[in-house]
């Protein structure tokens, strides 16, 4: 860890044209560092509420994601909150010894545990109008070097990495994609984790259609994988939990 490596990064954020383009900076950026899983809920403006936040993750199962989504476990998460009330990062395994939580919290936590995906730094982060963040780096089994110097290098790249953010998305459109019924009916089978060759059948329709409604979908909800749209989908009210489930 060195300046010239955040100076690099804040070059290199400036660069960034859009929010997909920013986040792949940011996994590049955190996977050079030890990270393998990094978890980003932003909160609306005037801090916003745990149901009401967007979620992006990298490096966690799919399935895990989903059930996140269809549990909402936004809701009862005691990491993100407990971020709230902290200026500094703390590890997740922490957390119960730093807070008290509640029975939903502690049941939450130990179906974290049962998945075996490590631990990692919490923290949050701060935008314009309380428009803040969650941010959780998760390094699995194996931690890196956590002295103070790389928890607190880590909190400023990440601050650095959120305020560009809310940057890009106010000069980006913020009205609801205007997805055609076609592509509506893609993001529900996306969201239902199925295939484009089985979409295909599914719709009566051939693989090169599906292909092509998937790019017009991912360009849409600027997103760059299946598991986004799906999330995206319903922050934008497009999904409901339930249509994650055959």
């Amino acid at each position: 860890m060195a300046q010239d490596d955040l100076s690099h990064l804040i070059a290199t954020i400036r660069d960034a044209t859009d929010t997909s383009d920013l986040w792949q900076i940011a996994i590049n950026f955190f996977n050079a560092h030890g990270i393998i899983r990094v978890s980003y809920h932003v909160y609306g403006e005037g801090g916003g509420d745990p149901a009401g936040q967007s979620v992006r993750t990298d490096g966690f199962p799919r399935d895990w994601v989903s059930t996140y989504i269809e549990g909402d476990y936004a809701v009862v998460d005691p990491i993100p909150e407990l971020a709230r009330l902290r200026s500094r990062p703390f590890l997740w395994s922490e957390v119960e010894r730093l807070h008290p939580i509640s029975e939903d919290a502690r049941d939450f936590l130990e179906a974290f545990r049962d998945r075996n995906l490590g631990d990692g730094l919490a923290m949050q982060v701060f935008g314009p109008n309380l428009r803040n963040a969650y941010v959780g780096l998760g390094f699995g089994a194996k931690a890196p070097d956590l002295s103070d110097a790389y928890v607190s290098f880590m909190q400023i790249a990440s601050q650095a990495l959120h305020l560009r953010y809310c940057e890009l998305t106010e000069a980006e459109d913020q009205r609801p994609a205007d997805l055609s019924p076609r592509e509506l009916e893609v993001l529900k089978w996306i969201a239902r984790g199925k295939s484009n060759s089985v979409i295909s059948e599914l719709m009566s329709v051939s693989p090169h259609t599906v292909d092509t409604l998937v790019r017009r979908l991912f360009s849409k909800l600027k997103v760059s994988d299946r598991t986004s749209a799906a999330i995206k989908g319903i922050g934008a009210g497009f999904l409901h939990k339930g249509e994650l489930k055959d």
